[in-house]
């Protein structure tokens, strides 16, 4: 039972607040503005006394949905009706509308912005997209609306494909925070690690069988695997900086497992 008055609270609006809305802070250190308007989900709890003991305060983690009252409202393109944000198609006459360059993949497939997503529902989401957007459906509409299916479709293509797999999607996550990584991502690597990818591709050229294919490809996933995981928890804590370090190392073993796939498919 938690018993005494919460020593602190250390909120931590995380990546998932859009790039360019910075929460004011209040004269307690609580963040206010976006955490006011946008409402919040509490993932996380608070540190508090606990059997008189003192603890550390935790971090209060918030899923922020975006508002619909700060973001511009617009018109349709057909009917100049006034639209709802984030509207596909017009309610009013059901023309479809062009791309929002406001929304992210995250909300374009409606997902959580989160690296631990549900596939199985961002999947779905894009099958029912693209049989909505499909340009087949818009040969008997106008000229611009076909051109607007094949932006809309273009576009929920691109998403999906970024956030199907925890590489591409971690790397997005970091591009809405502004973080990107070099080009040269071994210069900041430690040199045993180097030395381990050096000693799998060795491994993996040399290999000759079947059977010793499906050895180094069952070591290399579950090397994927683990740093997916430590990626998660980079992310759950809102450190961004250890999740670039963990994508940078993932990138190697992406690539290795695409290397074992390969060289087990008949040439």
């Amino acid at each position: 039972m938690i018993r005494g008055r919460l020593k602190s609270i250390n909120l931590t609006v995380a990546w998932s607040c859009r790039p360019g809305i910075r929460p004011r802070r209040s004269a307690g250190g609580v963040s206010t503005g976006p955490l006011r308007r946008l409402g919040a989900r509490i993932v996380a709890v608070a540190a508090s006394e606990i059997g008189g003991g003192e603890r550390e305060a935790s971090t209060w983690r918030f899923a922020l949905p975006w508002s619909d009252g700060a973001r511009k409202w617009l018109n349709c393109w057909s009917c100049q009706r006034t639209l709802p944000p984030a509207r596909v198609f017009c309610p009013s006459c059901s023309a479809l509308q062009p791309p929002d360059a406001a929304r992210d993949y995250f909300e374009i497939l409606d997902c959580d912005r989160s690296f631990n997503i549900d596939v199985q529902k961002l999947q779905q989401k894009f099958r029912d997209l693209q049989r909505s957007l499909h340009p087949d459906y818009f040969t008997q509409k106008s000229q611009k609306e076909q051109e607007l299916s094949a932006k809309q479709s273009s576009l929920v293509n691109k998403a999906y494909r970024t956030l199907l797999t925890p590489l591409s999607r971690g790397l997005y996550m970091l591009k809405l925070n502004g973080i990107e990584l070099e080009e040269r991502t071994d210069s900041g690597m430690e040199r045993e690690f180097l030395t381990e990818i050096m000693e799998f591709n060795e491994k993996l050229a040399e290999a000759n069988t079947e059977a010793e294919l499906q050895d180094i490809g069952n070591i290399v996933r579950v090397k994927h695997e683990e740093l997916t995981d430590d990626v998660n928890k980079a992310f759950m804590k809102g450190d961004l900086q250890k999740a670039k370090v963990l994508l940078a190392k993932m990138q190697y073993f992406s690539n290795l497992v695409d290397k074992v796939k390969e060289k087990m498919i008949p040439s």
